[in-house]
Parts: C-alpha cells; structure tokens; sequence
C-alpha cells in the first residue's frame, strides 16, 4: 500500500523529523522517494525519530542500526522458513528417526 504525499515538507511534518534528515534517508535508499511512500515506512521512520530524539543516537549511526535491523529481520524470517520446511518434512516422514539438538557455543 502507497501513501501519497506531496512533499518532503509534508511527511516531515507527519513522522516529525526534519527535511534534511529525510533527504539524507531518501539518497541512501533506505526510504522511497516522494510522491510513493509505502506505508511500511512510516513505522520506520518513527523508530528513525525515537533513535534520534528519545535516545540521543548520533543521525550517522542510525544508517547502521537501520541496517543491522533489516539484516536481523531476514535471518527471523530464514529461520522461520526453515522450521517450517523441517515440521513438513518430519510430516511427510513421520516414521523417521529425528534428532533434535541444541547447539551451544
């Protein structure tokens, strides 16, 4: 889903953060450029806002944090995946000996 905005302006004043701000985001391609803002990105940039206000993270550090996210919430996502590919595999082949491990490092 797409929100229509007409500016930079507009959506600094939406998700209160400052033009500038969002430029920087919209040049490192970390939020769409304007008019087409997926909706997605709102709660994004709200957290972008609290990393800046709320907890005084430096605006070159949140690039990294915002990376280190996304880089998280794909391997949730692989991992998820996987299990569920595991449960249809121990489905299909119920009689099989599997062996469940807990590793530790």
């Amino acid at each position: 889903m797409l929100v229509r905005r007409r500016s930079l302006e507009d959506l600094a004043l939406t998700v209160g953060l400052p033009v500038p701000v969002l430029q920087h985001l919209v040049d490192l391609g970390y939020i769409h450029p304007i008019p087409e803002l997926p909706a997605a990105e709102f709660a994004e940039l709200r957290l972008i806002r609290r990393l800046i206000d709320d907890l005084g993270v430096p605006s070159d550090a949140v690039d990294v944090i915002l990376h280190m996210r996304r880089r998280m919430l794909a391997m949730q996502r692989e991992i998820a995946r996987l299990r569920a590919e595991l449960a249809y595999r121990r489905a299909l082949q119920p009689d099989m000996n599997w062996v469940d491990a807990d590793w530790y490092e």
